[in-house]
């Protein structure tokens, strides 16, 4: 009981970390409220299989921002703490750079890789385009996040979604397109917030110069090889599903797993938001090796917040979800009950994962994540011809469970390895 004594929740309650939280945390239910409008809407003008078109399509831009910048985009948090101004400027325009060249080569075998799955070549081609421009906002919005700005964060990701909302309206009410053009609006949206933010609201695109820097880029590349391998393996937990739906059932399972997906998607902006706040705050402590206790704190309240959170948020879908989802859509409403929950779980991992980040124990989390990517393969063959469509739904949430398990009892050797008191 020595983690939750009146004094200490006082004390976290009025924290500068948590008041950041609930800023963040008002701009998610926004967001949550225009995603909900968003996918009631689609559920009631679009078929479930156009759905599951806009399911792969997420499925890939899921990889592609990791893929362009190599998984190298937590260094920039670290060096925004542990560099000057003036040489984490450098290092920013090298990191730039470094994206613009690998994202050359995303878009190539994007290119290829449509000519031969021509089913698939639309949602290929923009889900590379969209990827690419979501890797360029994560730099600014890394900023926004590491230097306390949860207000400007928010407007601006609340801008996006709400302006690709009204696009989305737009062309499928008023000029009767079909489901493609719900990824053209988020494309379009995306596009014009990112010249916003690169060039209305920070100097970083006028401060931008293309450098070759050959040590820079080979520190990113080290940094982000063994994380490849994790983010191949965070793409099987997160989004393999549904292929696996694929191959055993059809487009219109794909649809309303993806629809599911969205709608669960809530837990997964809470998750964000949290990290968000904390892993300013846990990187500055472990720099000083402290924050052993908080970080356990932090675990523990998160925990019982984010199930409980679940729970309630399954309980509103159960009582009310038949009057938002398009009929065709109602069977997918176990799914949303099974991936709140792996979600929670998931979001318990990133807090005591924060330590393996910051430590850059990137092989032992590729290790990590790579058993849990087992796990769900194993899983979902066992159970989908059992439970059939809820079998990969199932499986991400054992391993999920498995991963915030193993993640705890790793952080907590980490402790004492580096002697964090």
């Amino acid at each position: 009981m020595k983690y939750f004594s009146t004094s200490n929740i006082k004390s976290l309650i009025f924290h500068k970390e948590v008041l950041n939280f609930i800023n963040y945390y008002v701009f998610t239910i926004i967001n949550a409220v225009i995603g909900f409008f968003s996918i009631f809407y689609l559920t009631k003008h679009i078929l479930p299989e156009d759905y599951g078109m806009i399911g792969i399509f997420s499925s890939i831009l899921y990889f592609v921002p990791s893929m362009m910048s190599f998984s190298a985009h937590g260094l920039q948090s670290i060096e925004i703490v542990g560099l000057d101004n003036e040489n984490y400027l450098i290092f920013r325009n090298s990191y730039i750079s470094f994206v613009l060249l690998i994202s050359i080569l995303c878009f190539a075998a994007a290119g290829i890789s449509s000519l031969f799955i021509k089913d698939f070549s639309f949602v290929i081609i923009m889900a590379t385009l969209m990827g690419f421009m979501v890797t360029l906002d994560s730099i600014h919005n890394t900023e926004l996040i590491q230097y306390s700005q949860p207000t400007r964060f928010g407007l601006f990701s609340s801008a996006t979604v709400l302006l690709g909302f009204l696009l989305t309206v737009v062309f499928i009410s008023v000029f009767k397109l079909d489901w493609k053009f719900r990824i053209v609006a988020m494309l379009i949206s995306e596009f014009v917030i990112l010249i916003l933010r690169f060039y209305l609201f920070s100097s970083i695109g006028s401060a931008y110069k293309f450098c070759f820097n050959k040590e820079q880029f080979k520190y990113l590349f080290y940094y982000g090889a063994p994380l490849m391998l994790s983010v191949v393996a965070g793409w099987i937990l997160n989004q393999s599903d549904r292929y696996f739906l694929l191959n055993y059932f059809s487009l219109k399972e794909v649809g309303l797993y993806a629809a599911a997906a969205s709608i669960a998607s809530v837990i997964v902006m809470i998750n964000a938001n949290m990290i968000k706040v904390v892993y300013p705050l846990v990187y500055k402590k472990l720099s000083k090796r402290e924050g052993k206790n908080f970080i356990l704190k932090v675990t523990a309240l998160y925990s019982i917040l984010i199930l409980v959170i679940a729970f309630g948020f399954c309980i509103g879908i159960f009582l009310f979800g038949h009057l938002f989802l398009g009929e065709k859509f109602l069977s997918a409403l176990p799914i949303i009950y099974i991936m709140c929950f792996a979600q929670s779980f998931f979001g318990i991992y990133t807090t005591t994962g924060l330590v393996i980040d910051y430590f850059k124990k990137t092989k032992l989390k590729t290790v990590l994540v790579i058993i849990c990517a087992i796990s769900v393969i194993l899983l979902s063959f066992l159970l989908i011809p059992i439970i059939g469509v809820y079998g990969p739904a199932v499986a991400s949430l054992i391993s999920f469970l498995l991963l915030a398990v193993l993640s705890f009892f790793i952080s907590k050797k980490l402790f004492t390895k580096y002697n964090i008191i």
